[in-house]
């Protein structure tokens, strides 16, 4: 009876142990990988640290062998030092990560920031930085840009270039959904200028999706205009290209782009309207569906409409197909990134390795 005891105890922490101890005799894979992140005032790195968590997962490393140091391993601002890091400057890299380059606002830098809009600390893409990311770009080396990287306050010629490079056009509309229109998730500067345009108090509750164009044009969808947060679903190619990424709600900021020639949509936002819903985005001349995921297969480049590599938590990740478990406990935010974000970037992680292998 003891030994049956002993056995069962045994089977149970092999059952446990066995993802982390798969995980540790897993092969390591190098790549380069030049990570862009301009947008980082606190300690969490929370812009680019979804980014991070799929490296290790996957024990993708340094060139030297090291894994990625999520507080090290990138080319922006040092919440510690309070300073720029060294820019990218050309070398050979298998891929490019573009996570955002909105900045440092003095604000972010408070402990309570109270989302006001303030002085630019640092920030925005430069047109020599984004020449040399370029410049180091081969036939074989993956691109991927996120929202936010050829937005304010990088300047519309520079944007301009970087829409070409990346094969889509901007019409200047970026959006985000919120639970809840009453909560401090909303930004004061939000609703200030919307009730500075509508002459209206903001008192709105429940959920909603507010746009603001950079001519400063804000639109708001409330509970009684769209129905939900906004679908991410994947289209025919994006089925073929990611056969384990799952459809899923998106609840944070995106932007609304349009493919230009050459790029395959192979993801798209569907919203839920009500007959007001669409009479204000026709009015707006916002589209009613919009693509997520551009590809360019001809410059193996990607644009993620959307802060996708934006992820707060610290979960275990080391552990082998731990994410397989992750995405049926997950809710809100957290689903996201483990239905549809992680596996993604575990194809597109796989095709760059495998990519450089056979070189």
């Amino acid at each position: 009876m003891k030994k049956k005891k002993l056995l069962i105890v045994g089977l149970l922490l092999l059952l446990v142990l066995s993802p982390r101890i798969y995980w540790s005799l897993k092969e390591a894979k190098p790549l380069d990988i030049a990570i862009i992140d301009k947008t980082v005032p606190q300690k969490d790195y929370r812009e680019h640290n979804g980014l991070f968590q799929v490296l290790k997962s996957q024990k993708i490393v340094r060139p030297d062998g090291e894994m990625y140091d999520v507080g090290r391993d990138y080319y922006g601002y040092d919440p510690y030092e309070q300073v720029a890091t060294k820019p990218f400057t050309n070398r050979s890299v298998d891929m490019i990560y573009v996570t955002d380059t909105y900045g440092v606002f003095s604000d972010d830098l408070e402990k309570k920031p109270d989302g006001e809009q303030s002085e630019l600390i640092y920030g925005s893409m430069d047109l020599l930085e984004w020449n040399e990311l370029m410049a180091s770009k081969s036939q074989n080396t993956t691109l991927i840009a996120e929202f936010n990287s050829f937005a304010s306050p990088t300047s519309e010629e520079v944007s301009k270039i970087m829409q070409h490079n990346l094969g889509l056009k901007w019409d200047g509309w970026i959006g985000r959904y919120f639970p809840d229109l009453a909560s401090e998730e909303v930004p004061a500067w939000l609703i200030r200028n919307f009730s500075d345009q509508s002459s209206k108090k903001w008192s709105y509750k429940g959920d909603g999706i507010a746009y603001v164009h950079t001519s400063g044009e804000i639109v708001l969808l409330t509970g009684k205009d769209s129905k939900g947060p906004i679908h991410f679903a994947l289209t025919e190619k994006g089925v073929k290209k990611f056969p384990s990424v799952s459809s899923s709600p998106y609840l944070y900021w995106f932007d609304v782009v349009e493919p230009t020639e050459g790029t395959e949509v192979l993801a798209s936002y569907e919203l839920n309207l009500s007959k007001a819903g669409y009479s204000k985005l026709e009015a707006a001349n916002i589209p009613f569906e919009f693509p997520a995921v551009l590809y360019k297969e001809s410059d193996l480049t990607y644009y993620f409409a959307g802060d996708y590599a934006d992820f707060n938590k610290k979960p275990i990740v080391t552990f082998q197909g731990i994410h397989h478990i992750y995405k049926y406990l997950a809710k809100d935010v957290s689903s996201f990134y483990w239905l549809t974000y992680f596996p993604m970037m575990e194809t597109i992680l796989k095709e760059t390795y495998e990519r450089k292998s056979g070189e």
